[in-house]
């Protein structure tokens, strides 16, 4: 899918007017934002053509050198980034690249990404915010590192519900529990490897004086992943915390269900040695022509199993 973005060009009423391509004819040349979903072959032909503008193959975005990943070449400045897609609670991050050449900023992806929507939302309305291409690649962030907070928020206040309830729940409902936390944690640490690009990333934009970005919007966009990065700590060792004390209940009564098994064989095992030695078939046993002798065999191994009992009690064992 190809989209191109174009401004209004009236200055007192600037806003960003998307333009969906179907045709060739149809990218403006005037286009400030030219943004790439899964493009193919011929689509990628159409930005050539029309922009003179070499893009990157798909494969590459992968590539996980900062070589690769942070580079200035004839066909302008190339950065790549990750951003972080939710899909049914599961995490993956996105390869998105961002090149900025002759005064327009293209993107290419592989997927649907809700931070794209949620920028032209807000560009369309203040396009003035975003004079140029890379003030538009740092409000793309921005909004990512936006999203991205009430992403934290929601694990948060998961973290919250499950510390308040992880040592009320039975030990056979806490796998429930141990799947969210490994959920949360995978969330994070996928996270968190985009905010590590975002600062490389804000490293080589204020290296290239050239773009006029202003430094304060950079610096306040490094504040807030700074902070965030400073979140996923706390967040990860919380998870981490929750998940060792979720696997020591479930230790506990582990170790509760083999007690009552040991105490189960050591109180049982008295009164099958006076069953086995009456159960022998020996002709000469006095006790055979007892008439009490069957009570008294009774009696006896209820006697020896209920003295380990006590006895474990008192201990404070059992």
């Amino acid at each position: 899918m190809l989209t191109a973005y174009t401004r209004s060009g009236e200055p007192s009423t600037n806003t960003l007017v998307k333009k969906i391509v179907n045709l060739r004819t149809d990218l403006p040349q005037d286009a400030v934002w030219v943004d790439l979903n899964d493009p193919t072959d011929q689509e990628r032909n159409w930005v050539k053509e029309q922009y003179a503008q070499e893009l990157q193959f798909i494969e590459e975005l992968g590539e996980i050198e900062a070589s690769s990943r942070y580079y200035r070449d004839e066909t302008g400045l190339h950065i790549n980034l990750y951003f972080l897609a939710l899909e049914n609670g599961l995490a993956r991050n996105v390869n998105v690249a961002f090149t900025i050449n002759n005064h327009r900023l293209f993107t290419l992806r592989t997927d649907e990404l809700p931070e794209i929507r949620a920028f032209y939302s807000h560009a369309a309305k203040i396009a003035d915010e975003f004079p140029n291409p890379a003030s538009m690649l740092l409000g793309l962030v921005a909004t990512r590192v936006g999203m991205m907070a009430d992403v934290y928020e929601k694990m948060q206040r998961e973290l919250d519900a499950i510390s308040g309830s992880i040592f009320r729940t039975k030990s056979r409902e806490l796998q429930s529990v141990l799947e969210s936390l490994a959920r949360i944690e995978d969330i994070n640490g996928k996270a968190r490897l985009g905010f590590m690009e975002n600062k490389r990333a804000y490293s080589n934009l204020s290296r290239n004086a050239d773009l006029a970005v202003s430094a304060e919007t950079m610096n306040e966009v490094l504040r807030d992943v700074e902070s965030l990065m400073n979140f996923s700590d706390f967040l990860a060792d919380r998870t981490k915390f929750l998940m060792d004390a979720a696997i020591g209940v479930i230790n506990i009564a582990h170790n509760r269900r083999i007690n009552v098994f040991t105490v189960l064989s050591v109180v049982l095992m008295p009164p099958t040695l006076i069953a086995s030695i009456y159960g022998m078939n020996f002709k000469h046993m006095p006790e055979l022509e007892w008439l009490w002798g069957y009570p008294m065999a009774l009696v006896m191994m209820i006697a020896v199993a209920l003295g380990p009992i006590l006895f474990l009690r008192h201990k404070g064992w059992l």
